[in-house]
């Protein structure tokens, strides 16, 4: 591993995801999908704490006072109170397609949440585009803005909050719209990067302050970085081939959080790679972006 690279939390998630760090307490959270859990890790200590989630979590984001998160179900969207436990559903558009359940989400520059679908098979080349893509207001109404994905991954927000990043997995295209902040209007779809094949598909992202997009390759070991125009800057490689999402944090918000995953990976992938799974930690020598709260 790279010098600056380091793995923190050994979890062994299935399918580790969603990466948000908490700027109030200095903590990371993020969701094992496959396994129904939330951890959260404490850097001062190292302690990894676990809830053991009623649904899979998607996705999540932490809402105002720290006490709960909102979260992306498998057909809709739920409010989750860290200290109770009480889960509560408000919202479910993914019900009348039960091979679908909710994906990769992130909150916008409003606090509004948006989140999209995933048509999960076993054989992902078998995935149709029946997911969508959703937003969800501070009063909690749910508008679906695209349909026509099969993955949705990859929501980001450049540090202006002008720039909407997302992908639709398969297709290896990393999208970028013009995005109005005040209205929610996504506009100018554009292709802002392609992955070539060979080096994984496009997962999880997150944004750096020079305006730069960090994004995660599942079945491609690395972690890019692209410049504002999507030229490659930088190839991070990580000790693990299904890397799944990244985020910003630390004290600083210059480390990059870094989960992935030992989903689809045989015994002898296991043997070669034993880091699958867990949480990496890369100093990158820029800060990031915070991620803001649900609003609602």
């Amino acid at each position: 591993m790279p010098s600056e690279l380091k793995c923190i939390a050994i979890v062994e998630n299935t399918l580790g995801e969603c990466p948000v760090w908490d700027v109030d307490q200095q903590c990371l959270y993020w969701v094992d999908i496959t396994e129904k859990v939330l951890h959260r890790y404490d850097p001062v200590t190292a302690a990894v704490k676990t809830w053991k989630t009623p649904f899979e979590f998607g996705s999540i984001a932490l809402r105002k006072g720290g006490r709960s998160i909102i979260a992306g179900t498998r057909d809709g969207f739920a409010i989750y109170d860290l200290e109770t436990e009480a889960c509560e559903h408000f919202a479910t558009p993914e019900e009348p397609f039960p091979g679908n359940r909710m994906n990769d989400g992130k909150c916008d520059p409003a606090g509004r949440f948006w989140c999209g679908s995933i048509h999960e098979v076993s054989d992902p080349s078998q995935r149709r585009p029946i997911a969508s893509m959703y937003c969800v207001d501070a009063d909690r109404s749910v508008t679906k803005v695209r349909g026509g994905i099969k993955t949705s991954n990859g929501f980001a927000w450049s540090a202006d909050g002008r720039t909407m990043y997302f992908t639709d997995t398969p297709t290896l295209n990393i999208l970028a719209f013009d995005y109005d902040v005040q209205s929610a209007a996504i506009s100018n779809e554009r292709v802002f990067a392609t992955v070539p094949k060979g080096h994984g598909r496009p997962d999880g992202a997150t944004v750096d302050v020079e305006g730069c997009l960090w994004s995660a390759h599942f079945a491609g070991s690395r972690v890019t970085r692209y410049s504002p125009s999507g030229d490659v800057l930088l190839t991070l490689n990580i000790p693990a081939q299904n890397v799944t999402s990244c985020t910003f944090g630390g004290a600083n918000m210059s480390t990059l959080f870094i989960t992935t995953a030992r989903e689809d990976l045989t015994a002898e992938d296991l043997r070669q790679q034993p880091l699958s799974g867990n949480v990496f930690a890369y100093e990158a020598g820029v800060a990031g972006v915070p991620m803001t709260r649900y609003a609602g």
